[in-house]
């Protein structure tokens, strides 16, 4: 099952390290043409960066790391909820306005992924596993405005790949999926999309504000102006990517373990190299190929399917490489009680769960969110809730009462975006005592407390959390 304890005790050694030994070996934010081949229909399919090994071994291991899956049932879409990814489109156009892309095209490749992640009845993804993770625009921007989820811009160097664009406009990339269309990714209209780097290899550079999926305008939507990759398949493999999949064909026929050789999925079948066309019969490493699996370059009418473990491994991928990323759809898992205060944020700390309430699954997430940048917090929790205001000189409510546990080795900072992830262990909830287990039918209450400057150097508080276990 999952290393919980393993993880959070590797990624607060990484937080330890120094900033230069941090960041020095970081990808970089727009990958390199060099070495680039286009395939035989003159584009070069995708240039997500391959795995780096180096930058792999130096963050927290885990069921789904650079280096191995775990395939664990506890991962598997059917033991778990619909989790709903926020998405906003950034349409870079030339300065003269050439280059957009139609709101229908928009539309219609929100259709394709939600098609091809949910193995829709009726379309060809319903040859593929339901992931479960559904993809649906952004109805409010990061200030809590009404947005349709998509921004337009005319800009030459944008157009291009240049001039770092997503320090500009990139909204949270903790809570939204941001998509960028351009006329040159990487500096070359050859290029069908990239992310810049996977999430498992990203570093502190994931939720970042250069942390996005980047798409050539003229493969995006269902009959799009390219041609070969004309129906949306090149950001389903993308956002593929972005949620923690390699290349079917990653390391050729390779060796060894495939939960930690190859593209770490033992349901994809090794495969020597990328497949361009559509065999109806292709071999290679001693068994047939995964022709039209969305992680390989087979032409967009070709790609039909994920498999029951990259699903896993996606949903694994959310869990701890983006947790704040996807919302659970339906009844909420548990509720929001008592008040936050404002603070320096100009806004009120929210705090929200994702995951199951079973115990048995133990993958049940907190999220706090809309507090300072840069501040650090950590999480506390009792079975009992309470109302105080202003506890020990701070600001804010105090919502958990009675005998309070602290979570002390999830101290983090919120980073720039405000947001402070928890991965809950039901096994170890933290009491003045010692640790003890979560029972079922048992009420447990949650809350953040963080360090704020309204208006010296102080605290405050999210919002209370309480949800009943099953």
């Amino acid at each position: 099952m999952r290393a919980r304890s393993t993880w959070a005790a590797a990624a607060m050694a990484l937080l330890a390290l120094p900033a230069a030994a941090q960041t020095s070996s970081l990808p970089p934010s727009v990958p390199s043409l060099a070495g680039a081949i286009p395939g035989p229909h003159g584009y070069v399919r995708c240039l997500t960066p391959p795995v780096d090994d180096a930058i792999a071994r130096a963050l927290p291991p885990g069921d789904c790391s650079a280096n191995s899956t775990n395939p664990t049932a506890a991962y598997s879409p059917a033991n778990l909820e619909v989790l709903e990814i926020k998405v906003v489109w950034h349409i870079i156009r030339r300065s003269n306005g050439s280059g957009n892309v139609p709101d229908s095209r928009i539309n219609s490749q929100m259709d394709i992924l939600n098609e091809d992640f949910l193995a829709l009845a009726g379309t060809p993804g319903a040859q593929g596993t339901n992931t479960k993770i559904l993809f649906t625009l952004a109805t409010t921007d990061p200030n809590g405005q009404p947005t349709s989820g998509i921004n337009r811009y005319d800009n030459d160097s944008w157009y291009n790949d240049n001039g770092s664009y997503w320090n500009s406009i990139a909204w949270d990339p903790d809570v939204y999926m941001n998509l960028y269309t351009m006329g040159a990714p990487s500096g070359s209209s050859g290029v069908l999309g990239y992310v810049p780097y996977l999430p498992q290899t990203g570093g502190n550079s994931v939720g970042s504000a250069s942390d996005r999926v980047v798409l050539l305008n003229s493969t995006v939507g269902r009959n799009a102006p390219i041609g070969t990759y004309n129906q949306g398949r090149t950001c389903v493999h993308e956002v593929g990517h972005y949620l923690g999949l390699y290349h079917t064909f990653n390391s050729g026929c390779g060796g060894g373990n495939c939960y930690s050789s190859g593209d770490r999925i033992c349901d994809t079948n090794s495969e020597s190299a990328p497949e361009y066309n559509c065999p109806g019969n292709s071999t290679s490493c001693g068994s047939s190929d995964p022709v039209r699996n969305y992680m390989n370059y087979s032409p967009d009418t070709c790609m039909t399917n994920f498999t029951e473990e990259q699903a896993r491994r996606m949903r694994c991928t959310l869990e701890f490489y983006r947790p704040a990323l996807g919302q659970p759809v339906g009844p909420a898992l548990g509720e929001p009680y008592c008040f936050a205060a404002s603070n320096s944020s100009g806004s009120f700390g929210v705090l929200n769960a994702q995951g199951t309430r079973l115990i048995a699954n133990n993958d049940f997430s907190l999220i706090a969110s809309s507090i300072p940048s840069n501040q650090f917090g950590l999480f506390i929790c009792s079975q009992t809730e309470t109302f105080s205001g202003n506890p020990a000189g701070g600001q804010g409510f105090l919502c958990v009462g009675g005998s309070i546990g602290r979570f002390n080795s999830q101290i983090a900072s919120s980073g720039p975006f405000g947001v402070i992830p928890l991965v809950v262990d039901l096994n170890t909830l933290p009491q003045p005592t010692g640790f003890v287990t979560a029972q079922s039918g048992e009420t447990w209450h949650f809350q953040c407390w963080f360090r704020d400057v309204n208006p010296g150097v102080t605290s405050n508080f999210t919002e209370g959390y309480r949800i009943t276990f099953q």
